[in-house]
């Protein structure tokens, strides 16, 4: 199976530790806390057990009890929720709890909102989308922004060339996971499976040689691929930014390069 380039041109752990977020200057903790009360999860003990290891968001991001008894003491501090009345159940009674207006535009405000650093796509942008899910919000609004705000990230990270240190790998990669995942994701609430195979495309163009990507160079609306053969000679191919973005090219990628008359494609295995 092989994807084509569509346009052709002449030859980014789980942890109790605080993180800190621009919605109201709140860590974490107290950011999906406030969340969850706003949401209807009206004590303590509730929220602490959706946020143990076995519950509904503790598979993304745990906190103990302790420090989820924390972040409600310090929400109520600030006057984002108010505490209320008792709860009977199993066990002590246990307080209710309710948002402010403050508490509660900052809430919805913070679910809205796309994380800044691909570092937190793996906590805070799953527990968003998870949030959002229970509450029946749309997952694409917050997909597409998020798409957008690391568009630039994207295209600077995935240019690394060969050899480069274990650092720019690391970032490379993760840039690349990132970027996979945002689409699958949209393709999944499209109603497309994104791990269907592409069909077999079949090409009239004879001249089909396997080379190794050795740099990716993007400018405004066109891309620079070099290739090198195995025989060590190198192939420059120009085709779209949004080509190479969809094939999602990088440095040390195996490809097919297909040649036709004066114009040079690239199809990745």
């Amino acid at each position: 199976m092989a994807r084509v380039s569509g346009n052709t041109a002449n030859t980014s752990l789980r942890t109790e530790k605080p993180q800190r977020n621009a919605a109201g200057g709140l860590a974490l903790s107290e950011l999906v806390s406030l969340a969850l009360v706003d949401e209807g999860v009206n004590h303590g003990w509730a929220i602490g057990t959706l946020l143990a290891h076995d519950g509904d968001l503790g598979r993304v991001w745990t906190l103990s009890r302790p420090l989820t008894y924390r972040a409600i003491e310090q929400l109520d501090a600030k006057a984002l929720v108010r505490r209320g009345g008792q709860q009977s159940g199993r066990g002590r009674e246990r307080t209710i709890l309710t948002c402010s207006p403050s508490g509660r535009r900052i809430a919805r405000q913070w679910l809205e909102e796309p994380v800044e650093h691909m570092r937190d796509v793996r906590t805070e942008l799953l527990l968003k989308l998870l949030l959002r899910r229970r509450r029946g919000l749309a997952l694409e609004p917050v997909l597409e922004a998020q798409q957008n705000v690391f568009a630039v990230h994207f295209n600077s990270l995935t240019v690394a060339g060969r050899g480069a240190d274990p650092v720019d790998l690391w970032r490379r990669e993760s840039a690349r996971a990132v970027r996979r995942f945002l689409d699958s994701a949209l393709d999944q609430l499209a109603g497309t499976d994104p791990t269907e195979e592409p069909s077999v495309m079949r090409l009239s163009a004879r001249n089909q040689l396997r080379a190794r990507v050795t740099a990716v160079t993007h400018g405004e609306v066109m891309s620079s691929i070099k290739t090198v053969l195995p025989d060590g000679q190198t192939l420059t191919a120009v085709i779209t930014k949004e080509s190479a973005e969809e094939l999602d090219i990088a440095p040390d990628d195996d490809v097919l390069v297909i040649i036709k008359s004066t114009e040079v494609m690239l199809a990745k295995p």
